[in-house]
């Protein structure tokens, strides 16, 4: 505690010992007073110096003696002098004076026994003690420590060659981070950084211990000239790669680790990195730097040798590419690759070794053909009879018309494709509002493929197809023609076993195809094998074909012309006049016949996983050309 108060006293003293003290400051006033301050504070137990008094803490009361009786002061003793004293005062008359320095008087000090306080003249100050005693914990984070590793060496540090002994404590590098205690089984604590090109270690993170200023140094490999470089070139070891199943790792020559992980489009993103990777074969291009403002550029970083005033700007606006070197050889990659079964023959319907290796057919070929095309969609609306749809585009390659209830109208309008609009006739029967789909097309050949999906054409495009237009392989089938092969026959027949040519003994009768050929069109034949066999009594026969099954009996005195229910024209017209005579009930004539379409297999693999969707629906279009000249058959 800290007492502080005012009073005059006519002496002035300062004392003070090691746990308590009295101090005593004077001073006088304009009016000549003599003016203390006593500054007196007690010694942690409650008592003052010299028993000035006492604190009782518990009472929070105070005692002290503020009035002190040892204090002196001077005054007049006497105001007479004898006439030898005034003599060595004011001189003899003859000049003479004495040192005497009474002045015409006698002084004498006198002893007082108080000291007058003035109002509100003490102050006292104190702390008060907390309720219950708290505790508090201050942690401490030490400063990294860095040490050099190759004071006496300008040479790079081998990676993953490092091991000393500091403090008690072992730590080794790996991948550009100093571990502490790190073992096989054991990843270790992340302790620091290392540079292996300035041959320092960072310690952030470490136990301290005995010996702080030695280190053993327990492993470390040098070499003279660091092999760095900004650019990567390299394939992976087996292919093809799964998208997003690439991830390469390596430091740069500071010791920091980057990282290039692949996006499903094969683009390698990271810190400090640029590069593609192609999943189909494992062909990997990276580049190591990062695009700088070129304002930021210091002078001396525009004197380097990667600096190029041409280059700015080329790739990126106001930047120029700066490299980041990096040490090859800490290259590590991981990979997810894809392995394929051989296919069995009997499960696809083809000979595997026509197949590539992977099993997987490429949609694009350099000459052949892709078919271009855009659907635009003209909102739901309620249409009447005499009403013009406008499309609001020519040159259409087909228009649909879908009503409310999803089904697609067939009747009641009439589109002019090249003009790009739809003459509604009639109404009934639609489910209102309509929607109108309408599409262009257009068929190229490719003269180009790249890796990156991009098609070169071999001529310009018709149409301005917009954005969301999709480019579809197109499958070639040539020119196609209804055709019926060379008829044979035979004198008995199973009813189970076809072939393409007699079994066992002929017919005594032949039907004469040369004279009277068989008759097909492209809109009724199909390819099949067709039996003719003559029932009992030799005028009717029973048409059966090997797929489409038995189409009935026929008479042999009219043409036979079985009908195809699909079309509607016959699968083939056989003449009477071609049967001649001799033929007996059991004798079967066959007759085979080719149609105008073109078989393929529409083939969908998926893996075994969880579906991530419903719509999996796609759509196969029929493309032609009709030669419409008059030498050939209507179509």
């Amino acid at each position: 505690m800290t007492i502080v108060y005012v009073s005059r006293p006519f002496a002035v003293t300062k004392s003070n010992t090691n746990s308590s003290s009295l101090t005593q400051e004077t001073g006088r006033t304009a009016d000549d007073k003599l003016v203390v301050v006593h500054t007196v504070t007690d010694d942690g137990a409650g008592s003052f110096i010299n028993s000035l008094g006492t604190v009782n803490y518990a009472a929070k009361a105070v005692s002290l003696r503020m009035v002190r009786a040892d204090r002196t002061t001077e005054a007049y003793k006497s105001d007479f002098d004898t006439a030898k004293e005034f003599s060595d005062t004011v001189g003899d008359g003859n000049g003479t004076t004495t040192t005497n320095s009474r002045k015409g008087a006698e002084y004498a000090t006198a002893s007082v026994g108080e000291e007058v306080l003035a109002g509100s003249s003490v102050v006292a100050r104190y702390r008060v003690a907390p309720a219950v005693i708290t505790h508090r914990t201050d942690s401490f984070q030490p400063e990294a420590i860095v040490i050099d590793l190759c004071p006496y060496t300008s040479d790079a540090i081998v990676p993953g060659s490092v091991q000393f002994l500091w403090m008690g404590q072992t730590y080794t590098d790996f991948e550009g981070v100093i571990y502490r205690g790190r073992t096989a089984g054991n990843p270790g604590i992340d302790s620091g950084r290392i540079d292996y090109a300035a041959g320092t270690v960072r310690m952030t993170d470490y136990l301290v211990g005995p010996n702080p200023n030695t280190i053993t140094l327990q492993s470390l490999w040098t070499r003279r000239s660091a092999w760095k470089t900004a650019s990567l070139f390299m394939r992976t070891q087996a292919a093809p790669i799964k998208p997003t199943g690439f991830v390469l790792t390596l430091t740069d020559t500071a010791g920091n680790a980057l990282t290039a992980t692949g996006d499903l489009n094969g683009n390698l993103q990271g810190t400090h990195i640029w590069g593609h990777i192609d999943y189909l074969t494992g062909v990997v291009e990276l580049q190591f730097g990062d695009f700088v403002l070129d304002s930021t550029l210091t002078a001396a970083q525009k004197a380097e040798w990667w600096y190029d005033p041409a280059e700015v700007g080329t790739v990126e606006a106001g930047k120029i590419w700066r490299p980041w070197p990096v040490d090859p050889t800490t290259l590590r990659y991981n990979s997810v690759a894809y392995f394929y079964l051989p296919l069995d023959a009997d499960i696809v319907g083809l000979d595997p070794v026509r197949l590539p290796p992977d099993g997987r057919v490429p949609k694009y070929r350099v000459g052949s053909y892709v078919v271009i095309g855009h659907t635009g969609v003209v909102p739901a609306a309620v249409y009447s009879a005499g009403q013009t749809i406008n499309c609001a585009r020519e040159r259409l390659s087909r228009v649909y018309l879908v009503g409310a209830d999803g089904q697609l109208i067939r009747t009641g309008y009439s589109p002019d494709l090249n003009a790009g609009t739809i003459a509604v006739t009639d109404v009934t029967g639609w489910v209102q509002p309509v929607t109108v789909k309408h599409r262009i097309e257009q068929m190229a050949r490719v003269a180009d493929v790249q890796i990156d999906g991009t098609l070169k054409l071999t001529k310009q495009l018709a149409h301005n197809f917009p954005v969301g237009s999709i480019v579809s392989s197109a499958v070639m089938a040539g020119n196609l023609r209804a055709r019926a092969l060379p008829v044979f026959d035979q004198q008995t027949w199973d009813g189970v076993s076809w072939a393409d040519v007699t079994v066992g003994n002929p017919a005594p009768a032949t039907y004469n195809d040369g004279a009277f050929p068989v008759v097909v069109t492209n809109a009724g034949a199909v390819t099949e094998r067709f039996a003719l066999r003559v029932l009992t009594g030799g005028t009717d026969v029973e048409v059966i074909g090997e797929h489409v099954g038995n189409l009935g009996t026929f008479s042999r005195n009219t043409a036979i012309a079985p009908i195809n229910p699909i079309s509607g024209a016959p699968y083939f017209t056989l003449a009477a006049a071609g049967w001649g005579a001799g033929w007996v009930p059991g004798n079967t004539l066959f007759l085979p016949t080719v149609g105008a379409y073109f078989p393929l297999v529409a083939i969908r693999a998926t893996q075994p996983s969880e579906a991530i969707g419903t719509d999996y629906a796609f759509e196969l279009t029929e493309r032609g050309d009709i030669d419409r000249t008059p030498t050939n058959p209507v179509i």
